[in-house]
């Protein structure tokens, strides 16, 4: 049903006075549209007996319904008293642009202002207006395409590019890190007694753990020296470690059950053998996870059907014995970025600043009061690997519903069957842009019916479909292009298509193809390891 409230959305706020407040300090207008109680704007040290003005401006121009009403709710929850509102009045204009958003102004008060002290000089109105300065008359111009959506809607769209594109410069020239270095006279550590902070005991100087490797003290003073430590061909762990941890991603399971213990107390591997020989080609191609990685893939072991007989799942239930493949659901990132690349969409560039991939609107607002917004990338940074997107550390990428909470170290993936996924699924844009670039593909590869579905089936699950579902998924096409055509509740309740309407010229049959791509990257079997 209808919702009985929406909220409307503030762009911007002036005031005819304000202080150089820092952040969590009362002073600029602007503070006021988060919902941080620690800032603000406030008249605070001016004449308190003058009137003061501040301006604030709607992001989007607001239309009543006939049965709608506008409330206004003001928050006074100022943690100083003297700043909060004593006495004010409310007023609002339907006029737009640049005039308005200065406290005291008018719309073109400047041009107005020009024009007066022409006529006063007896210059006639056909010669003052033409010779307007070339700033007035740009602002003339501007006011003019404010009422223009489609102008305004590219011009949106080309300051966030413009923004991004100096966040990419930005982020190209030089920047500052931080280095590790050694101090010339080492600081003193001690035991903490019960692990209690001031409770210092024994003095403790640099070493490494003998029961792995032992080293001569006088080989243990520098990080440089640990590092290598680490890495030495003697070191029995650190090599054993990473091979487990690229066999896991691959089997769902390490050789050693317990990555995070490989101790007395950790669970033995149930291949050793196996682990040594990983941990050795790892060490003698110069630590190259890639070939690791090739050595794994390539073997017949990952390449088994992961199906099982019920012998195999009586003897076998957790799959030691590697006599099948492995099954699990794929983690949140390697989704996404297979979904990018059936599509084609898939931006290979390595490196560079991070981009912000699609997230619902309000996820930042909600947990930060207002103070960030997200404004996902445009172009091409958008489809870019997964690795590169943004991060808060408090608000990790909607998208990624099993990823690590970054609070503690994790070495083990986490899997999740949460509903969040599907409905991940079926809404993220990123997913619904990929189905709506192969829908154009498979129909401009091919006129046939089913030999377009078996585009995507190739596509999205790297496999033809059988002759019966071919069948049945050319009836849902059919019945989809049917029901687009007819309208009414149909597109209502798939959102209007709106991932389409980017593109005016697609029609009901590629909506169709559309919702048969989104319904194959839905299937288990495209999220799932097999």
């Amino acid at each position: 049903g209808k919702s009985l409230l929406r909220d409307v959305q503030l762009a911007g706020a002036t005031a005819d006075i304000e202080s150089d407040a820092k952040a969590r300090e009362y002073g600029k207008a602007a503070d006021i549209l988060d919902d941080d109680p620690r800032n603000g704007w406030t008249t605070k040290g001016a004449y308190p007996w003058a009137p003061h003005e501040i301006v604030i401006a709607l992001a989007e121009p607001l239309v009543l319904e006939e049965d709608e009403e506008l409330i206004f709710v003001l928050l006074q929850r100022s943690t100083d008293g003297d700043s909060n509102l004593g006495r004010f009045r409310l007023t609002m204009t339907n006029q737009r642009g640049e005039g308005v958003r200065k406290v005291n102004g008018m719309p073109l008060r400047e041009v107005a202002d020009y024009l007066r002290g022409e006529e006063q000089k007896q210059v006639p109105a056909r010669e003052a207006f033409p010779s307007l300065p070339e700033g007035l008359k740009k602002k003339l111009f501007e006011q003019q395409l404010i009422d223009d959506s489609a102008y305004q809607e590219v011009r949106r769209q080309l300051d966030r590019a413009n923004q991004q594109l100096g966040e990419m410069k930005s982020a190209a020239g030089e920047l500052k890190v931080m280095v590790l270095g050694e101090r010339k006279e080492s600081r003193k550590t001690h035991v903490l007694e019960r692990g209690v902070w001031d409770k210092k005991g024994a003095e403790v100087q640099r070493a490494v753990l003998p029961a792995v490797l032992e080293r001569p003290a006088e080989e243990t003073k520098t990080r440089l020296e640990l590092a290598r430590w680490l890495v030495a061909k003697e070191n029995p762990l650190t090599a054993r470690v990473a091979a487990n941890h690229v066999w896991q991603m691959y089997f769902g399971a390490g050789l050693v059950r317990t990555p995070e213990d490989f101790g007395a107390q950790g669970e033995q591997p149930t291949h050793p053998e196996l682990l040594d020989v990983l941990a050795l080609e790892l060490v003698e191609h110069g630590w190259d996870l890639q070939h690791l990685a090739r050595l794994i893939t390539s073997s017949r072991t990952y390449q088994q059907s992961s199906r099982a007989t019920e012998e195999m799942l009586v003897r076998d239930p957790e799959n030691r014995l590697l006599a099948r493949g492995s099954r699990f659901r794929l983690p949140a990132w390697m989704i996404r970025d297979g979904a990018l690349r059936a599509s084609g969409l898939f931006n290979p560039v390595v490196g560079g600043p991070p981009v912000r991939p699609y997230q619902p609107t309000g996820v930042w607002e909600e947990l930060f009061m207002g103070r960030y917004s997200y404004q996902p990338s445009l172009g091409g940074a958008q489809y870019r690997r997964t690795v590169y997107a943004f991060w808060r550390r408090s608000s990790a990428p909607t998208f990624l519903f099993d990823s690590a909470q970054r609070r503690v170290c994790e070495v083990r993936q986490n899997r999740t069957n949460t509903p969040l996924q599907a409905l991940t699924m079926m809404n993220d844009e990123t997913i619904l842009d990929a189905s709506r670039e192969l829908a154009r593909q498979a129909c401009a590869a091919t006129a046939d019916e089913g030999e377009r579905i078996q585009f995507l089936s190739r596509r999205i699950l790297s496999r033809d479909l059988e002759q019966a579902d071919v069948e049945r998924m050319v009836k849902f096409k059919q019945e989809s292009v049917k029901q687009l055509r007819e309208g009414g509740e149909f597109l209502q309740k798939i959102g209007q298509l709106k991932e389409l309407k980017k593109d005016e010229n697609v029609d009901a049959e590629v909506s169709a193809y559309f919702l048969a791509a989104s319904l194959l990257f839905n299937l288990d079997e495209a999220i799932t390891r097999e």
